[in-house]
């Protein structure tokens, strides 16, 4: 295979970042593999250039992340995010999403809370920091440190300001008292949070079918909206943008602090979040069967966007 000069990359690569702007699917997928040969290649041509490391840090990244979060296959999403730490190791990022790989995959403690030491020696922020921090205090308690492990709660809590994780810090705050396999059902904003059985996960799933309620069902690898109409499956983004609006109920919610919700410290198109809701109350027309969701269900507000439904809502994670 002939080697390509410096010229026919960048030409490669002038067509390459023309034809972003997918944010899921295989489609998506095929761009990102493309860019990680294509910056690849740029560094065997010169290895000097920091723009080329730091480039395929993130189109690693970004693939070790969707292999860990979307498909669940997390061998490779450590392979590749191992790949990412080496080409940009002073970002934050691949530390960060290593240490949930290692939590969950191979329960490595140890390997957990040094990954996460290093994030957060590199200035991991925001979301992120509030999660890391869950992720190291079940590896302190895993551990036999429970003292360092409650301390790490509460300095999550004391972070999550706006209680925006309150959710997550209780999954992981639980999860150090026993190994719970139930969905947690965070019901609406004004009442406590529970673990629901197999049984009860089933009546709630019925009486949405029989219009009583609607539920986001976050509990398995593929996320449905559920509600008298029929089930609709949402991409990830999708279900990650509802479940925000659907925990503040009632609330107007500024696209800024969805952003920051959903896509931490990424850098997000201007209208990425609307596109999202666009795609998303389509698919809440078809499941409740109503023509009325961007005036009834989930509406435009001055700065951002509101869940308002007029049934009882549910979201089950």
């Amino acid at each position: 295979m002939r080697v390509k000069t410096i010229d026919e990359l960048q030409d490669w690569e002038d067509n390459w970042v023309e034809s972003d702007g997918l944010d899921e699917g295989e489609e998506r997928n095929a761009w990102l593999e493309e860019g990680v040969e294509l910056y690849k290649q740029f560094i065997q041509m010169d290895k000097r250039e920091p723009r080329y490391s730091i480039t395929l840090s993130e189109l690693y990244l970004e693939v070790g992340r969707d292999e860990k979060i979307k498909k669940g296959n997390q061998i490779r999403a450590y392979e590749t995010l191992r790949l990412a730490t080496i080409h940009a190791p002073n970002k934050p990022d691949a530390f960060y999403h290593l240490s949930f790989v290692l939590a969950k995959e191979k329960r490595r403690w140890e390997a957990v809370l040094f990954y996460s030491n290093e994030a957060l020696e590199k200035g991991i922020t925001s979301s992120r920091r509030i999660k890391l921090l869950c992720n190291m205090a079940l590896g302190y308690a895993r551990l036999g440190y429970i003292t360092k492990s409650l301390k790490l709660f509460e300095e999550a809590r004391k972070l999550d300001v706006h209680l925006d994780h309150e959710w997550f810090i209780e999954l992981y705050s639980d999860r150090i008292k026993e190994n719970r396999r139930e969905p947690i059902l965070l019901k609406e904003t004004n009442e406590k949070r529970k673990f629901v059985s197999r049984e009860d996960y089933k009546i709630v799933i019925d009486d949405a079918m029989d219009g009583k309620c609607v539920v986001l069902d976050l509990t398995k690898e593929n996320k449905f909206f559920r509600a008298i109409k029929d089930d609709i499956r949402l991409e990830r983004k999708e279900a990650e943008i509802l479940g925000y609006l659907m925990d503040h109920s009632m609330t107007s919610c500024p696209k800024k602090c969805i952003e920051e919700s959903i896509w931490d410290d990424r850098k997000v198109s201007a209208s990425a979040v609307k596109r999202y809701i666009t795609s998303i109350r389509r698919k809440l027309s078809q499941a409740m069967g109503r023509e009325d969701i961007a005036e009834s269900v989930l509406i435009t507000t001055n700065d951002g966007y509101q869940w308002r439904s007029d049934i009882p809502s549910v979201v089950l994670r």
